[in-house]
């Protein structure tokens, strides 16, 4: 599978999500779009290599936010608002994803 289109798709979501809500300056979209590239490709060939099942994808999927909103905590600083966008901005990517890609749908 060519990981760069479903990477894309994420690099062109979230940030644009998190950007509504005000993380929208150069250090912060920079910030986002490294730790998406990160979580996309090792999510990606996560279930390449271990095969993928709902629940593997659900359960990776519940680490990628986890990881990405530790990242975002630490650039940006804790906080309830920041771990609901985390979680929106996936909820988005994934669907729109799944959407496009899955071999579920």
């Amino acid at each position: 599978m060519n990981y760069l289109i479903p990477c894309l798709l994420t690099v062109g979501i979230e940030p644009a999500f998190l950007g509504c809500f005000g993380y929208q300056d150069r250090n912060a979209v920079s910030i986002i779009v490294l730790v998406n590239v990160i979580t996309n490709l090792l999510l990606n060939l996560t279930l390449a290599l271990i095969g993928k099942t709902w629940i593997t994808a659900l359960l990776l999927e519940c680490l990628v936010v986890a990881a990405e909103y530790l990242a975002y905590a630490y650039a940006f600083g804790r906080g309830r608002k920041l771990f609901f966008l985390t979680l929106g901005a996936n909820v988005l990517s994934c669907g729109i994803g799944l959407i496009l890609f899955s071999p579920f749908c």
